[in-house]
């Protein structure tokens, strides 16, 4: 269905578990692991972690001892997107970490707007966690990681909190809407295309607090990202009216 597009297979990393199994023995090298996202170089040097203003791949590259160009990974279609009736978005409110994650309450209003709109829109959520309220009409598909790939082949937009759902949506080349607060899109970000993504991390800082891009904010870091900003950010990209 999906292949890791060929590049220099000296470039390998243990990364974010959801994705392993798109990536065997490939420059991302990523390793099912029952703790979630798990950071290590295959030389076993100790990952202090990112830097403020350092995205985390480009740390992980300098921790490995490799160049930092060619880590824009990207996945080759190796099937064409499946025809659709209706112009489809891809809702994946989950996280690893619960303080990354919007507000529950907000996604049923944005994905009542994407239905009056005509838009098809289906939820994934991670296994085994309690579902966030929706309106009647959207699809809810909790996926494989594969089959989730499969499914945003064609879609208009994947938005979702800080995930490896946004960088499966980056790498596959599709649109990604994502919401950042607790965490930066500076280093946390799509590595390839953060445009779409709403960011206010560093508004989240206290007042007087050094601002560090590479900082986790546990908390309401996230109350701070609005439907409205959402909505926003989709009538540019879809060119829908917002409400």
């Amino acid at each position: 269905m999906c292949a890791l597009a060929r590049q220099d297979r000296e470039r390998r990393f243990h990364a974010y578990t959801p994705l392993a199994a798109l990536f065997p023995d490939q420059p991302m090298q990523v390793l099912a692991d029952a703790r979630g996202t798990v950071w290590k170089t295959t030389s076993r040097q100790a990952f202090k972690g990112p830097r403020h203003g350092q995205h985390v791949r480009d740390s992980m590259a300098q921790a490995a001892g490799v160049e930092e160009d060619g880590l824009a990974v990207s996945i080759a279609r190796s099937t064409p997107p499946v025809a659709m009736h209706r112009p489809r978005v891809i809702v994946c409110p989950d996280a690893g970490a619960r303080y990354k994650e919007w507000h529950r309450s907000r996604w049923a209003p944005l994905s009542e707007h994407l239905l009056s709109l005509g838009c098809e829109v289906i939820v994934c959520g991670m296994p085994g966690r309690q579902q966030v309220p929706l309106p009647q009409h959207t699809r809810r598909a909790d996926m494989t990681a594969p089959a989730l790939a499969s499914a945003m082949l064609g879609a208009l937009a994947v938005i979702g909190p800080d995930s490896g759902h946004v960088h499966l949506a980056d790498a596959l080349g599709i649109p990604a809407v994502g919401l950042y607060a607790a965490t930066s899109t500076v280093t946390y970000g799509p590595y390839r295309d953060r445009r779409w993504c709403i960011d206010r991390h560093q508004a989240a800082f206290s007042s007087g607090a050094t601002y560090d891009s590479a900082k986790h904010l546990p908390g309401h870091a996230m109350d701070l990202i609005s439907v409205d900003d959402v909505l926003g950010v989709l009538s540019g990209l879809l060119r829908i009216p917002r409400r």
